[in-house]
């Protein structure tokens, strides 16, 4: 939850109104990767900018595609 707040409160990103933008995509990975890494104690040590410039085009797919299922919750299954 801290992520999607952090992802609102600094890039203005709504979930309820996520796009198909991959820069709005990627950034919102970021606020998820900072907040992971924060809940781990893991060194976080990059900007939004740096991060998106690891992003290579080949990986949009697959990134929308994770995130969906995230934000998606999956394939709706009980396991």
């Amino acid at each position: 939850m801290r992520a999607l707040a952090a992802a609102k409160r600094e890039a203005g990103i709504d979930l309820g109104k996520l796009s198909d933008d991959v820069v709005e995509i990627g950034t919102l990975v970021y606020y998820m990767a900072q907040s992971g890494a924060k809940h781990a104690g893991i060194p976080f040590d990059y900007d939004c900018d740096d991060f998106l410039g690891l992003i290579e085009v080949k990986d949009l797919d697959a990134l929308a595609e994770a995130v969906g299922a995230l934000l998606g919750g999956g394939d709706g299954k009980k396991k």
